[in-house]
């Protein structure tokens, strides 16, 4: 494993999702404090965009494999018309998916609950540009491949930074200058998209001069290829959808528009941490990747224990913290607008099943690699299948309301992640049964006892303020990474965290 080209392709991700996260924690009150009840809409616009990822990833989520694959193995003809194929045929189901899209934007106020005070027009604007954007990122999507395919994950981190100041800027313009709509946050990410989408066409045409949109490139069977294999990774993302992604339409629907908003302002908090995980465990897919393209099976083997612990020695303490100083974050960040008790428990529900895939989230590019995605794809759908039934059951027979549905998601997300996934990945690399296990273990533990340092903070001090709470998390913070220091790494892997830090206070002596 290339520790360098870790390091830097980590440090990088990690700032680009620190941008994106910070401008989203500051959006969301902003914008729930000037138009209420309203910005849940928002997420269910990006829900019907997870809906039609469903059928662009059975091309698109393979492209990448495919010609990191054929490019390490000198195939350039055959990388070439992998890459002409997937550019070609997303730019079909981009004219394709606008149809019904604008079907649902003409009948969107039938469809939903629309809250008083909120606008149709301005809603049905905001999923016209998330619509829009969605299009756009589908089409110029086989460009990130070049910074996949050679590594260089800090490239596509520059242009996720560039991306995420451009909306910042935009929508900084259109919440001061103007009447406040919520369609201007569809603008913004429409136009970081844009920008996004330049970087990363720069970055192909210096990593790979070679690789050039030919039309005469262009193969069906490419793309049959890409789909017949894909179409397992659309049927996952299906079942994905259904454990999670439609508790804010069930919430509006079943519900009211304001439990909707509740539900989508609960999930903000988990799903930075499970973005967070993402972003961790995208780091070395590359590497894993190019490790299997060489048939070096240690090395991919090194690659995934490596993977593991970094994962649990970063996403541990968010969700400790989460657990530990949740209701405080949320009274202070929503104010009197939401109830933060029930935002902190439905966020609790949310973050619980990370508390089991923390550990084990480098596994599911195991299936990608290794093209056994079948198995895992029906497995995620059935569990889906099973939450929304479980969820309709416990609305019609309880008064559970809300925590029924990210209850029910939470639980099979945990049974699916706690019986299968360890399981299939070892089959798939073929280890022993319980060679992922210890990593589960290990990352409970290092949960818990970061929850027992953490909890004496929550208890003994008064956290009403944001420096309170910064001043408590940073010291508390300290405390978590030296626990993991010790409980989480292993002896090779604290003298290389040690030798780091001791490179880096060198060098600033030395300015």
């Amino acid at each position: 494993m290339n520790k360098k080209r870790v390091a830097i392709n980590m440090t990088a991700q990690l700032l680009a999702f620190a941008v994106s996260m910070l401008l989203g924690f500051v959006l969301v009150p902003v914008i729930e404090g000037m138009i209420p009840n309203a910005y849940g809409f928002t997420d269910i616009a990006n829900r019907f965009v997870s809906a039609a990822q469903i059928v662009v990833s059975a091309l698109n989520t393979m492209a990448s494999r495919f010609i990191t694959i054929r490019i390490h193995r000198n195939e350039k003809e055959e990388a070439g018309q992998y890459f002409s194929s997937v550019f070609f045929a997303n730019v079909l189901m981009a004219a394709v998916f606008m149809v019904p899209a604008l079907f649902v934007i003409v009948y969107l106020g039938r469809i939903f609950q629309i809250p008083e005070g909120a606008s149709l027009p301005d809603i049905q604007m905001l999923f016209f540009f998330i619509f829009l954007n969605f299009t756009i990122s589908i089409i110029t999507s086989v460009f990130s491949v070049a910074s996949y395919s050679r590594d260089r994950l800090e490239l596509s981190s520059v242009s996720t930074i560039l991306g995420e100041l451009v909306r910042l800027a935009v929508l900084a313009v259109c919440y001061i200058c103007f009447r406040p709509y919520l369609f201007y946050v569809g603008c913004a990410s429409v136009a970081s998209t844009v920008v996004q989408a330049a970087a990363n066409l720069l970055f192909t045409k210096k990593l790979l001069p070679d690789m050039k949109l030919r039309l005469r490139d262009f193969r069906w069977q490419k793309v049959w290829e890409l789909v017949a294999l894909g179409a397992w990774n659309s049927v996952t993302r299906l079942g994905q959808l259904l454990l999670d992604g439609l508790n804010t339409s069930i919430a509006n629907i079943m519900i009211s528009a304001a439990a909707m908003t509740t539900v989508s302002i609960s999930n903000q908090v988990p799903t930075v941490i499970s973005n967070l995980m993402g972003t961790i465990a995208g780091v070395f897919n590359p590497q894993m990747t190019i490790a299997y393209a060489k048939n070096d099976k240690k090395q991919l083997l090194d690659i995934i224990s490596s993977a593991d612990r970094i994962m649990i020695f970063i996403i541990s303490i968010p969700i400790a913290f989460m657990t530990v100083f949740g209701k405080s974050f949320f009274e202070l960040w929503v104010g009197e607008t939401q109830d933060a008790g029930a935002l902190y428990i439905l966020a609790l529900l949310n973050v619980g099943t990370l508390f089991v895939s923390a550990s084990i989230q480098v596994l599911y590019h195991v299936f990608l690699i290794t093209k056994r995605v079948k198995l895992n794809s029906v497995v995620i759908l059935v569990s889906g299948a099973l939450t929304v039934a479980t969820v309709f059951v416990l609305l019609e027979t309880t008064n559970l309301g809300m925590y029924a549905i990210v209850g029910a998601s939470m639980v099979y997300g945990i049974l699916r992640n706690l019986i299968f996934t360890p399981l299939y990945a070892a089959r798939c690399l073929e280890v022993k049964w319980h060679t992922f296990y210890g990593d589960i273990v290990l990352g409970l533990v290092s949960i818990g006892v970061i929850c027992l340092v953490a909890a004496p903070f929550e208890l003994l001090i008064e956290i009403n303020s944001w420096i309170r709470l910064f001043g408590v998390g940073i010291a508390a913070g300290i405390l978590a990474l030296l626990v993991n220091f010790f409980v989480v790494l292993r002896k090779t892997e604290r003298e290389m965290v040690l030798g780091m830090v001791k490179k880096k206070l060198s060098r600033n002596r030395g300015m």
